[in-house]
This record gives structure tokens, C-alpha cells and sequence, in this order.
């Protein structure tokens, strides 16, 4: 067989990709990505607005958004270049990266911990260009990976801190990283950091659960391990609801519409009684159609007989 393939009468079946090994580009998607804030966003306060002042301009005229500066050229990336790995400047891709996501950080970073609220994939997302419908173009997108190759790098710049990986303990999958932008990032964008600690104090003062001397950096840590443990908690509760959903719908999938309506109703009664207890049979009713059309098993849902052996793949 192997002889046959090699004088080409079995040739090997592609991937559904089309891409076929040595003919593929090993370019980047997205050579020139860029991101603004759109019109109905609101300006920032304080010197995080004044950092996009310093990044993004407007033009009056006809209203176009352009960098006004690019992060890439700055001279602390020519003076730590050996510090970070580096031998030469950064190619032209990666320099419209860096000038390109440094608004979006600015844009998305908690005032009180500095912390970027978005993971990798959603700001390459961000970054993508879109189609009418607001659509992320497959073809021209921002891969994840570009970004977390870039997250290392300024991790060795400084810029950026990330917390340690983490692993859910039940689905073995990981936990959502997010970055947290250093004091020098700050100072890169050229704001007043006294205007900028003291504002940032202000808010940690109104954020603090009972620390003492709000304002200090061991409040800040405080605060970022705070933000990190909710965010983690919020999205255990996500994964475990999502887990235990699809195993209600595999389990009444293979009921008829009558028995769903009946197992639909029992899952609904073992609620809180306030949820339920009080509802007309008919608003009891709507409910568990509600409920049934939210796990996709309304009456457009047709059970696979159990008389019919599954298929093997």
C-alpha cells in the first residue's frame, strides 16, 4: 500500500482545511490589526483618559480615529532589548500589534487593580476584523497564539504581570488568564503616575472589604487577588452549569414530548417554592415549555428510538 502511494495511485486525502503540507503560507493572518473605541463608548476618567488622549487622535474633519503614538517605538524597547531576549527590532507585524493593543488594554484595565478583564481570545476578538454583521473574519483574524507569544515578551519588558496556570480540577480544563498592566506600562503611556496612584487609591478606598490603610500596595494585591478569586468562582459556577445542563438534556432527550413535559415539570418543583408555589397552571406551564425550549428540546425535537443501535464512527 505504501508502494501504491508513493507512485501515486492512492494519494493521501487532504484535511478539510484544504491546507496540504510545504504549498500552505506560514504568514500571519492579520498583518495590520487595529482597534478604536467606538463612538458610544465613554471617555475614560481621570489619567486613563488622558492615556488615550496620548495614544488615539480624532480628526475633526472628518472624524477619523489614527494613533496618535505608537507604543512599538518607544525607546525602553531598544534599551531593554537584551533583558527581554531580544537581538533585533521588533518585524512590522508585531509593531502594528503592539500599537494596536495598547489602547484596547488601556480601554479594557480595572482602574483599582489594573487588571485587563478580558482573556486572550476574547482581545484577539477585539483586535479581528469584522464583516457587516460584526462578524470576526476567520481568514483575516488575530490568532490567540500571537498574543500570548506577546504577553511573554512584555512579561520579560515588565509591562505585564500573569498569575500562575490553573487547571479546573473536575473538566481538567484551564482557568481564564488574564494579565495585570505594571506601574511601567503606566509610565509608558506618558500620564502623571502621582494623579494616577492617587486616583487609584481613591477607588480602593471605596472598594476595600476591611483592609487596613486602603491605598497601599499591599491593598492592591489585596484587591487583585480579590478580583482573580471572584473571577474564578464565577467561572467554576459557569463550567458546573453548563455541565449539569447538558446532562439534563441528554437525559430527557430520549424521553417522548409528554414524559419531558412531565420530568421538566418534578425539575422545576424541586426550586424554591417561591418560584413555583404561587403560579397559575398556565404561567406553570409556560414556564416548563420555557425551560424545555432553553435546552433545546421543544416539540421541534424528535427522540432517536431506542430500538436503533447507535452508529460507530
Amino acid at each position: 500500500m505504501n508502494d501504491q502511494i508513493l507512485i501515486g495511485l492512492y494519494l493521501p486525502t487532504s484535511g478539510k482545511d484544504g491546507r496540504h503540507r510545504g504549498d500552505h503560507s506560514v504568514a500571519c493572518k492579520c498583518t495590520n490589526p487595529e482597534w478604536f473605541a467606538p463612538d458610544d463608548y465613554k471617555r475614560l476618567p481621570g489619567q486613563m483618559g488622558y492615556a488615550m488622549s496620548r495614544l488615539v487622535i480624532r480628526d475633526k474633519r472628518t472624524g477619523k480615529m489614527t494613533l496618535r503614538q505608537r507604543m512599538s517605538r518607544h525607546p525602553y524597547f531598544v534599551q531593554l532589548r537584551d533583558i527581554a531576549g531580544r537581538k533585533r527590532d521588533f518585524r512590522p507585524e508585531k509593531q502594528a500589534l503592539y500599537d494596536a493593543i495598547t489602547p484596547l488594554l488601556v480601554q479594557r484595565a480595572d482602574l483599582a487593580t489594573s487588571v485587563v478583564t478580558f482573556n486572550g481570545s476574547r482581545l484577539a476578538d477585539e483586535l479581528s476584523p469584522k464583516d457587516e454583521n460584526g462578524d470576526v473574519v476567520p481568514e483575516t483574524r488575530v490568532e490567540p497564539c500571537r498574543l500570548s507569544r506577546l504577553f511573554e515578551e512584555w512579561e520579560r519588558f515588565g509591562l505585564i504581570e500573569r498569575p500562575d496556570l490553573e487547571t479546573d480540577p473536575v473538566t481538567g480544563y484551564c482557568m481564564p488568564r488574564h494579565i495585570v498592566l505594571t506601574d511601567q506600562f503606566w509610565k509608558l503611556c506618558g500620564i502623571d503616575m502621582n494623579k494616577f496612584l492617587a486616583e487609584r487609591n481613591v477607588r480602593l478606598a471605596a472598594e476595600a472589604d476591611g483592609i487596613i490603610e486602603p491605598g497601599t500596595y499591599d491593598s492592591v494585591r489585596a484587591a487583585r487577588r480579590r478580583w482573580y478569586e471572584n473571577m474564578r468562582m464565577a467561572t467554576l459556577l459557569k463550567r458546573r452549569e453548563k455541565a449539569s445542563k447538558e446532562k439534563r438534556r441528554k437525559r430527557l432527550g430520549k424521553l417522548s414530548i409528554d414524559d419531558r413535559r412531565n420530568a421538566m415539570a418534578k425539575l422545576l418543583r424541586a426550586r424554591p417554592a417561591r418560584e413555583w408555589m404561587h403560579l397559575p397552571p398556565e404561567d406553570f406551564d409556560r414556564l416548563v415549555w420555557k425551560c424545555l425550549r432553553q435546552l433545546d428540546l421543544g416539540l421541534d425535537y424528535e427522540p432517536v428510538p431506542r430500538d436503533i443501535p447507535d452508529l460507530v464512527h
